[in-house]
């Protein structure tokens, strides 16, 4: 056999080994692609409000379900076996060599849950800026949904519903997509509303030290550990006419403080359980989220992000100096000859 016949086998047996190692242990598959949207439909978004269905649960705006991939997950455990669980999945626009981007899980609360992978990404317009447009910045979000038999988080098989705790799908999820999409471990964080919020508590506490910063809407942190959150930035936001305590959750972050972490609540005097349109739309959590780091840190609580490209900042800060550096010369002259 000659030496060419002898390397174009091998060259062959490589390619289908590099085939077999992508697809046979590729955990997490696209179904369906995000789509682009434009600036106006952008806009639209970021002023709507979400609607409730006649059963009480949430609409997602069209505009914010189109920013999201469609993922699918083979999923077993329980009684579930290979069990196809689709979730929703923002990944960056251009993902270079070499890079990595944070993550953010999103735990959303009991009127999303469903079967329609698309619910659960109500409230989500309040924080559009951040996913699609001009400020968007580069990280993943993971959008997973409670089936409507299951609506907690971390409710198992054995007590509710046909299959394992949302939580538990969601976190072999979250290890899968770290393997297969390039993630920054060092930049995970986690935001919750409502039940979604006591979730965020949780996982959290679960898993000390994981996550670089969570935010927590209108929800208490249950039994967990002031321990748990030293080197996790909190940001928690709550209302004091919501019938979640504000107490309890003001007395937590300060406990968190007091032990050496670092944690903040804002307060409102009304808005009742809705927290987190403040949090989203007018805090802008999202862009604080993904610059935490769990070893660089992060800027502080309260502290608005955004993400300028060069041509923005030129016209937004370059061409007014330019403007003020030419009209010096004009004012100086005419003081000179006054």
């Amino acid at each position: 056999m000659s030496i060419h016949r002898i390397i174009s086998i091998l060259l062959i047996l490589l390619s289908c080994g590099q085939l077999y190692a992508t697809d046979a242990f590729q955990k997490i598959m696209l179904v369906e692609e995000a789509k682009r949207m434009n600036e106006r439909d952008i806009r639209k978004a970021s002023k709507s409000e979400s609607e409730k269905n006649a059963d009480g649960g949430y609409n997602a705006h069209s505009s914010v379900v189109d920013c999201f991939a469609v993922m699918e997950y083979r999923y077993t455990g329980g009684r579930y076996v290979d069990e196809p669980v689709k979730f929703r999945m923002l990944l960056p626009d251009e993902m270079k060599p070499g890079k990595k981007y944070p993550l953010v899980i999103w735990f959303h609360g009991v009127g999303e849950s469903g079967e329609d992978n698309t619910r659960q990404l109500s409230h989500v317009q309040s924080t559009i800026e951040y996913l699609a447009g001009k400020n968007k910045l580069d990280f993943f979000m993971i959008v997973t949904q409670c089936p409507s038999d299951n609506t907690i988080w971390e409710t198992s098989i054995s007590d509710v519903g046909k299959g394992d705790a949302p939580m538990t799908i969601l976190e072999e999820i979250v290890d899968a997509a770290i393997k297969e999409y390039p993630i920054d471990e060092n930049r995970l964080s986690v935001f919750g509303l409502c039940s979604g919020g006591n979730a965020a508590w949780n996982i959290v506490a679960k898993h000390q030290g994981k996550f670089a910063a969570m935010v927590a809407c209108t929800a208490a942190p249950g039994s967990a550990s002031v321990q748990d959150f030293r080197n996790t930035a909190v940001w928690a936001f709550t209302n004091k006419d919501d019938p979640v305590p504000w107490e309890t959750i003001e007395r937590f972050v300060n406990a968190i403080n007091a032990d050496g972490g670092k944690a903040c609540v804002t307060l409102k005097e009304t808005g009742g359980h809705d927290a987190w349109s403040n949090a989203l739309r007018n805090e802008k959590v999202i862009g604080w989220m993904v610059l935490q780091d769990l070893l660089k840190g992060g800027p502080p609580m309260g502290v608005i992000c955004y993400h300028r490209t060069v041509r923005q900042v030129f016209f937004l800060f370059g061409l007014p100096v330019i403007a003020i550096l030419c009209v010096i010369p004009f004012y100086v002259r005419k003081r000179d000859d006054s």
